[in-house]
Parts: structure tokens; C-alpha cells; sequence
């Protein structure tokens, strides 16, 4: 009873003062404008090419962005309606009813302010003016680290890597046989939302291809923990911690310690996301980040950042919202993949709950949202579960999320090679997001349809799928091999006496035409000789393995152009894939083999 009663007193103090505090007419909130238009445009325009409109909306899409788009959209609607800019003198108006925005999007044709209820009544009268909405809040999804923890799992011989600790978080997925065959996420662009990357400094990542980063918070080109002179909202010192984390789970490198299943793409940074405060940061920055990343040709996104419910005054969802297509953020990763970009998110650490404990974006029909497992592959105890609101399964997937070994950020240790191991289904989301970019390097033609399907269908509960596991724990080497016959990213070059050694992979469920296999190489860049490639490796009875031509050592590297050819019982392919357009050449700077591309 005096329990009881002390819960009701405490209670009732929390709201009495709650509602002394917060005025509606003069507390500010944070709101989306959506304009109706954008000026001399309307929604369903048609830009044709040349035209004003056209090269305006085009100018903010390289040429990777236009490239991936062509995948999924008819020609007619590669540059479209949505890229062009908002309107600025819609924005002008806006400002001068007493507000600064904070945040812009072409693709919602929307600003992001915060307002009074006095002030947003002027904006909502302003005639361009077509809703209002409020903004949601996220946060990473938390996690905890257990420095103490021994790895009892021993790497064995043969590997072409040494993967030390991080050995087991990638052989539970199969992603060692595949770097082994040379399919590392080569030319595939990754992009990340997280609460920031010390990249530089850290042993494991500085070594990456880092394309571009933004914070969105302060606005600048630093996504590392920073203290601006003069700002009253600075970072806290572990604002980097968790993005370098999840970079390293996707994507570092430093043998004997980590490596992630898609150490070889090249990758956007965006932080987006502040530790300062209990509700850390908006829908809105995410959103840009997005859009952003999207526009720089991105064809991965991974994201460990999650919206749920929070106390008023902010912007209220419930469980009926988690159906795909109401939250800002999920109608963001929905569009974000219908241009063509394979979205990912974490399910959440909310735990197995009745309702379901789903979080969004990864209630989006087109979002992989990836549960966790330990390393015996059970669910971790506090991976979310579904359905979606609309009934849908959720999570799609899931993979190694208890104990995954990861990257320390330099802002919290000093340390510039500091390891531990953390949990949550943040880091399964992107060792789930580095398989799909392993997929993508050996099927650049795939949609996100496609490579979502080639997770799912190769899974181990494929067959039974459920709302804690989804499809299952996925299989990175069966994934890649769903759509046909791979080749290695690049091919593998040596000296010896004999000559140059040229050698490639190609595996295939088909039997290969071992009479098939060719190298096409030139040193004018214009006439190709062609030769039979031997089988110097051969794995399984379908003659897949690794294909060697010897070249005369007369040969200089600097002057050699190559590319593949293969056939097996069904299908041929090159390598590059869009040889003879694109083909290999050796980088001296680097001293590494390139693809040259007429086209991302």
C-alpha cells in the first residue's frame, strides 16, 4: 500500500510540475514545413534533359548516383521532381514569421524549425504552406562492452587472412571464404549514419577509403569527437565512440585484430546523431544525412540509429505507427531505396515484448532491419522483435550481435589501437550491411530488391521464417553465389622467373567450361590478345577455383590492360562485369590493380 501510494505521489508531483513547466503558447517545439510546390515546379513535373530544371536537380547526383538510379527507375525519372531545391524564397517566408530552420529536404520538400504555437500559426497561414508535421527524435542503439571477455575461437590454417579476434564474427556469416576468393566489397560505396568516427587515428581504419564525411549536428566536415571555441552544445567525450565501433564491424582492417566483411568499399560518413542529451538527436538529421549520402552515389546504407517513443512535448509514435510508411525517418530509407540503395537498420534492443518492441526505420518494407544472435546463433536476449503493425515479419535477418569485436575511438582511450568487444543489434546490422556490399562487388547489377532477396532466401530458417529471427542467421558465400557465377573483385598478380603471373577466381554452383575461362589483355590499350586460362586451384567438382595465365616478363605492368571471361552450364560473365568497357590496369602510386570505368 505505502508502495503503491509513494508510485501515486511521485507521480502526480512529476506531472503537476511537468505541466507548471511547459507552457504550449510559449514553449518551443520542433516541426517539418512541407511546401506545395517548388516555385516553378509541382510535384509529377517531367524534367526534361537540357532543360533549366533538369541540370539544377542534376547537379546535386554524381555519377555513381545517376548510374545506381538506372537500375531501378525509368530513364525519365533518374533526375526527378525530388532533387530539385526547395524553394528559398518559401524559406525566406518562413523565417521572417520569427523562426531560423535548421535542417532542409529536397526529397520531402520540407525545412526543419522550432517554433512557438504563436509562430507556427503564421507559418501555417502562409499560402505555399501544405503541412505541418513534428519532428521525432533517435538514438543509437546501446550497447554494452565486456573488455574481459577471451575469444576461445581459433582461426585455422589456409586463410588468406588473419583475422585475430574478429575471426568468429565473420565465419559464423561465411565471409572468410569469400575474401579468399578475392570478393572484398571492391568499388562499392558504403554510407553510415552514426554518432561520429575517429577514423583517422584509429590502426584499423585510417587505412580505409573515406570518400567524404559531414556532421550534421555542427555542420562541418569533422565527424570526429570536437570542441568548437565559443558553442554552447559541444560533443561529449564518447560522441565518436559508437560510429567507430560499427565502421570497424563493417569495414576495418588491421590483421591480427579485425576485419570487417567489406574492408575494400569506400564509404560516407555522417554524424548524425548527438550523445549530449537523453533524446540525443533529431529525425531531421538523418534524414539530410540520407539524402546526402544518396546524391554521392551510395548503394549501401548502414544505420544503428533507431527512433522510439519519448516523453512529451516531443512528437509521439506508437506501435500502429511501426507499418512502413509513417515515420519521417522509414519514408526516408523507403525512398532512399527506391533510388536504388540497399538500406539497412538495426531492429533495436527493446527485447522480445508483447506488444512488439519493433522500432523504426526497420518497420520499412524495403529496409533489412538485422536482429542479433550470440555465438551459438540463439537470440540475444535483447534483440526486438515484430511483427510490423500491418503484420509483416521483422527482423529479415539476423547475425552475430553479443560480443562482436570492434574498434575503441581514439576520443575515449588515447589509444590508436584500442579494441573490446560490444553488443547489440547494432553491430549485427553492419556485418549484415558489409555481406551486402560483398554481394553487390560480385553482382553490381543487382537492386535492393535483389540483394535483400539473395539474404533472405539463402538464410538458415528461409524455410520457416518467424518475428524473432526473421529468415535467419544469413550466409554470406551462398548469398553471393544466388544470382550466378562470381569472380574475384581483382585479380591476383605475381613475378616470378617463369614470367606474370595473372590469376583470378571463379566459382560458380554450375559446372564451368574450363575451355571458357580467358584472358584478354593488351599493352597498346587498343588491340586485345586472347588466351586460355589454366585451372591452377581447383576447388569443387564444378570446376570452380583459381584460373593463371603466365605472361612474358618482358611484359611491363604499366602498360598492361586486362579483363576476364567465363562460362559455365548456364550464364557467362566478365570480370570487371562491364568488360570490355571497363577493364584492369595496374596502379604504380598504389602498386595495386584498378578497374578503370567509363561509368560508376
Amino acid at each position: 500500500m505505502k508502495i503503491i501510494l509513494a508510485v501515486y505521489l511521485s507521480f502526480f508531483f512529476t506531472v503537476t510540475v511537468y505541466s507548471q513547466k511547459l507552457n504550449p503558447e510559449t514553449t518551443s517545439y520542433r516541426y517539418w514545413i512541407y511546401f506545395k510546390d517548388k516555385g516553378d515546379y509541382n510535384p509529377g513535373d517531367i524534367l526534361e534533359p537540357g532543360s533549366e530544371g533538369y541540370n539544377l536537380a542534376r547537379s546535386v547526383l554524381s555519377e555513381k548516383a545517376i548510374w545506381r538510379r538506372s537500375k531501378v527507375l525509368p530513364q525519365n525519372l533518374v533526375v526527378n521532381y525530388n532533387d530539385l531545391p526547395v524553394n528559398q524564397e518559401y524559406i525566406k517566408y518562413v523565417e521572417d514569421c520569427g523562426v531560423k530552420y535548421h535542417a532542409v529536404s529536397r526529397w520531402l520538400n520540407a525545412v526543419s524549425i522550432i517554433a512557438t504555437r504563436k509562430e507556427l500559426e503564421k507559418i501555417r497561414k502562409l499560402p505555399f504552406v501544405s503541412k505541418i508535421e513534428g519532428v521525432g527524435y533517435l538514438e543509437f542503439v546501446r550497447y554494452h562492452s565486456r573488455s574481459n571477455f577471451t575469444n576461445t575461437y581459433t582461426q585455422p590454417e589456409g586463410l588468406r587472412f588473419n583475422y585475430g579476434y574478429s575471426w568468429w564474427q565473420n565465419q559464423q556469416i561465411n565471409v572468410p571464404v569469400l575474401h579468399n576468393y578475392g570478393i572484398t566489397g571492391y568499388n562499392v560505396t558504403v554510407g553510415m549514419c552514426d554518432d561520429g568516427y575517429n577514423w583517422r587515428k584509429h590502426q584499423a581504419l585510417r587505412t580505409r577509403k573515406v570518400l567524404g564525411e559531414y556532421d550534421w549536428i555542427f555542420k562541418d566536415d569533422s565527424t570526429q569527437y570536437q570542441l568548437i571555441p565559443n558553442q554552447l552544445q559541444n560533443d561529449v567525450w564518447d560522441q565518436d565512440g559508437h560510429g567507430t565501433a560499427t565502421m570497424s564491424a563493417l569495414g576495418g582492417f588491421y590483421e591480427g585484430h579485425i576485419i570487417g566483411p567489406a574492408f575494400d568499399s569506400e564509404f560516407y560518413l555522417s554524424k548524425s546523431e548527438y550523445n549530449g542529451s537523453e533524446t540525443p538527436v533529431e529525425e531531421d538529421y538523418w534524414l539530410e544525412a540520407v539524402e546526402w549520402m544518396e546524391s554521392r552515389g551510395a548503394e549501401v546504407i548502414s544505420s544503428s540509429l533507431i527512433y522510439k517513443k519519448f516523453d512529451l512535448p516531443h512528437n509521439q509514435y506508437s506501435y500502429k505507427d511501426m507499418n512502413g510508411n509513417t515515420t519521417i525517418i522509414v519514408r526516408a530509407a523507403e525512398h532512399a531505396a527506391g533510388l536504388g540503395v540497399v538500406v539497412l537498420n538495426s531492429m533495436g534492443n527493446e527485447r522480445q515484448t508483447n506488444p512488439p518492441s519493433i522500432v523504426s526505420p526497420g518497420d520499412g518494407k524495403n529496409v533489412i532491419a538485422v536482429g542479433a544472435v550470440d555465438s551459438s546463433g540463439r537470440i540475444a536476449y535483447f534483440s526486438s522483435n515484430g511483427p510490423t503493425s500491418d503484420g509483416r515479419i521483422k527482423p529479415d535477418v539476423v547475425a552475430m550481435g553479443v560480443d562482436v569485436y570492434t574498434a575503441v575511438s581514439y576520443s575515449s582511450t588515447w589509444d590508436t589501437a584500442g579494441y573490446t568487444y560490444s553488443s547489440g543489434t547494432s553491430f549485427s546490422c553492419p556485418l549484415t550491411a558489409g555481406v551486402c556490399a560483398l554481394i553487390l562487388s560480385a553482382h553490381p547489377y543487382l537492386t535492393p530488391d535483389q540483394v535483400r532477396e539473395a539474404l533472405k532466401m539463402t538464410a538458415d530458417r528461409r524455410d520457416n521464417p518467424d518475428n524473432v529471427y526473421g529468415w535467419g542467421l544469413i550466409n554470406a558465400y551462398d548469398a553471393a553465389l544466388y544470382w550466378g557465377m562470381i569472380a574475384s573483385n581483382r585479380p591476383f598478380i605475381s613475378v616470378s622467373d617463369e614470367g606474370i603471373i595473372i590469376s583470378i577466381y571463379f566459382i560458380s554452383r554450375s559446372k564451368i567450361n574450363t575451355e571458357r575461362v580467358l584472358f584478354y589483355y593488351s599493352t597498346d590499350g587498343i588491340n586485345y590478345s586472347s588466351a586460355r586460362m589454366e585451372l591452377s586451384e581447383k576447388i569443387n567438382e564444378t570446376n570452380s577455383g583459381k584460373y593463371s595465365y603466365v605472361l612474358s616478363n618482358d611484359i611491363k605492368l604499366s602498360d598492361l590492360k586486362f579483363y576476364f571471361y567465363a562460362e559455365d552450364e548456364n550464364t557467362s560473365r566478365y570480370a570487371p562485369y562491364y568488360a570490355p568497357r571497363d577493364f584492369f590496369y595496374y596502379n604504380s602510386e598504389n602498386n595495386s590493380i584498378e578497374i578503370f570505368q567509363i561509368n560508376p
